[in-house]
């Protein structure tokens, strides 16, 4: 049986996954992510460190085939454009994925509002701000 949580306590996991990485990541910030479909968790991920998957596609690998129509909490930004990986937007797009719940904004030039703009374009619904405070704080 599930019990769906709001908005806020699923952020807040996403960060307490986050932050399992710290001191692991540098000079990539630390991300957590969770994958959440009919109030249940289907995926979990965070960035383990500089040059592997992102969060995002830990949680999307972790996930498969429900990811599809399901919900995705980072609290951080999805990163769009190519580096050491591919663009993290680009594989929640090709999943998806329904709704994106953003903690806060990459604070990075070359991807901040970028990743944003990106699913929104796709036609994904975007809701940013969950826990920005706590976000920030990663």
């Amino acid at each position: 049986m599930s019990f769906k949580k709001t908005p806020e306590e699923y952020m807040w996991l996403a960060i307490q996954l986050a932050l399992k990485a710290q001191g692991q990541t540098s000079p990539n910030p630390l991300v957590g992510a969770l994958i959440v479909k009919n109030g249940t968790i289907v995926g979990r991920g965070f960035h383990h460190q500089a040059g592997t998957p992102h969060a995002e596609i830990n949680a999307l690998n972790e996930a498969g085939n429900k990811a599809q129509g399901a919900e995705l909490y980072l609290n951080l930004e999805p990163c769009s454009h190519f580096g050491r990986t591919p663009p993290c937007a680009d594989a929640i797009i090709q999943k998806k994925i329904t709704k994106v719940f953003v903690g806060m904004a990459d604070p990075n030039p070359l991807v901040c509002g970028q990743g944003i703009r990106r699913l929104k374009e796709a036609g994904i619904e975007v809701a940013t701000g969950i826990l920005g405070k706590e976000c920030r704080k990663l």
